[in-house]
């Protein structure tokens, strides 16, 4: 009766079914709460591994120096984990002329609440790898300097500029070279810059480009581009007047090879680039400061000058240029976009391994108005400036072992001939002259500007050829066209890049950069 009444009884149930489950709740918790710190403890030693491998895995270390500094790093972020006891950790070295492996296991026992749970202090271990190759590195940065990028985007490409060869600078080591270099361009590319050789430039006329903007000499020759700016030079007027640098595109294939010029071959060299005076009053702001789609922008000089030519239509009298009475140049534009030398950007920099000149000279990038985009003559000339040939010769040979040729290319808009669309000479003058020339084949801007994409993908592919890695980002520019243009162009489609914000470029460009510059651990 006594023993039935008990369990009958309702009286202290709860106390009692809690203290026969007490034994398994705290062991589930236990569990859990060790589950956790091996679960962490695997963590904080992978994290202390790697630290320790990056840290021994530079190819310039000597030996000693390697071990110590393997040794010192993991043992101090060991220490921090009081998790972890017994550590232990092995280091193995694959030493070549260019390269270093390291590959690195450690293990250690997790001090735990429940070890009977387990059997043991539970142990764990990890691994990992580095590698650092000693590949030589040049990198062409092909930078859209067009009149679009005012404001914010030129800011941007200048700090995003700068952000890549910060990454450069922590490429370098005694074993490997790392060179760069800079190509602004708008239609044009200016090259009188470092290295700069007249040899290279159609200093008398050669070229059958140059001169035919205008109209026969009497002696039924050509005027040649350095004569005008000689003529221009000589006389009272506007002070800028001298050859800036930029030059035309070359005729036939050359105008997209890395052929070299050759004082023999009219062909293969450069004609100095000259922007006509076109019709109109220069002494008006508007006429002398402009970027209109249908009419002419750039009149620099007065048009009261004959010298026997049909004084309507076309402006193309070349007596103009040597009398002083017709310059009356608006010098409050004339630097920026006007003159002979409208919209020609800051110079190249070819392959240098001085870091802070290229640094100097993405700050004195700006935008230029005028003549429209052609990244086709960008690319040849980043192009050149990799070759090892003339114009420049920095460049290894291609496919060179151990060097790796980079191109990062930006722009912000389509391919584009742009101007005077309603006037005679169908648009501004550019590197390739007039639209109305015929050197793109048509007098339609919109068929020119995929000529221009065609010769802009002929150039990438010539650069894969040789083994080049080629990134391409558009800012504010992911049109479909681009974006077939440039994935078709970049080496791996994930090496285009699309951004909108100008404040992402900078990240954009360090991404790009980690691709070729970083030590990295290999898994």
């Amino acid at each position: 009766m006594v023993i039935n009444r008990f369990w009958r009884s309702g009286s202290g149930n709860f106390a009692l079914l809690f203290a026969l489950a007490a034994p398994a709740i705290l062991a589930a918790v236990g569990f859990a709460a060790d589950v956790s710190t091996v679960m962490r403890a695997k963590v904080n030693l992978q994290i202390s591994l790697d630290a320790a491998t990056l840290s021994s895995s530079h190819l310039s270390d000597s030996e000693a120096n390697r071990k110590l500094a393997f040794d010192s790093y993991f043992q101090a972020n060991v220490a921090s984990h009081p998790e972890l006891s017994n550590a232990k950790v092995t280091l193995s070295v694959d030493k070549g002329v260019n390269y270093v492996k390291t590959k690195a296991v450690a293990s250690a026992d997790v001090n735990l609440n429940f070890a009977f749970l387990f059997g043991d202090n539970q142990h764990i271990e990890v691994d990992a790898g580095g590698l650092e190759a000693t590949n030589n590195l040049e990198v062409v940065m092909v930078l859209d300097n067009t009149g679009s990028m005012a404001g914010a985007k030129i800011n941007a490409l200048r700090d995003a500029t700068k952000a890549l060869l910060d990454e450069l600078d922590g490429a370098k080591s005694p074993n490997r070279k790392v060179t760069a270099a800079i190509v602004p361009f708008v239609t044009a590319v200016n090259v009188n810059g470092d290295e700069f050789d007249p040899s290279w430039i159609d200093m008398e006329g050669k070229s059958p480009n140059n001169g035919a903007n205008f109209p026969l000499l009497p002696d039924g020759t050509r005027v040649n581009h350095m004569n005008l700016f000689k003529a221009l030079a000589q006389g009272t007027g506007w002070k800028g007047t001298g050859w800036k640098g930029c030059v035309e595109a070359r005729p036939g294939t050359a105008a997209i090879s890395d052929v070299a010029p050759d004082q023999a071959d009219a062909n293969t060299l450069f004609v100095p680039y000259f922007a006509p005076d076109d019709p109109g009053d220069a002494t008006s702001p508007s006429a002398s400061y402009g970027n209109d789609a249908k009419v002419y922008n750039n009149s620099y000089l007065s048009d009261d000058v004959q010298d026997g030519t049909d004084t309507k239509g076309e402006d193309k009298k070349i007596a103009k240029y040597s009398n002083p009475k017709a310059k009356k140049i608006n010098d409050k534009y004339a630097p920026l976009t006007v003159g002979p030398n409208r919209a020609c950007p800051t110079p190249v920099v070819p392959l240098t391994s001085d870091l802070d000149k290229l640094r100097a000279a993405a700050a004195q990038m700006q935008e230029w108005n005028g003549s429209g985009t052609n990244v086709s003559e960008g690319l040849s000339w980043g192009m050149r400036v990799l070759s090892p040939d003339a114009p420049y010769t920095d460049g290894a040979p291609w496919k060179t072992p151990n060097t790796s040729k980079i191109v990062v290319l930006l722009t912000d808009g389509e391919n584009v001939v742009y101007g005077a669309s309603s006037e005679p000479e169908k648009s501004d003058y550019t590197s390739y002259g007039y639209l109305a020339s015929g050197r793109f084949g048509t007098s339609n801007q919109t068929d020119a500007a995929r000529v221009v994409d065609r010769w802009t993908l002929d150039v990438c592919e010539k650069l894969k050829a040789q083994q080049v890695q080629i990134y391409t980002i558009t800012l504010q520019s992911d049109t479909a066209a681009n974006r077939t243009l440039y994935g078709k162009c970049a080496t791996n489609p994930g090496d285009y890049y699309a951004v909108s914000d100008p404040s992402k470029l900078s990240k954009v460009f360090q991404e790009i950069a980690g691709k070729f510059t970083t030590l990295q651990l290999v898994n």
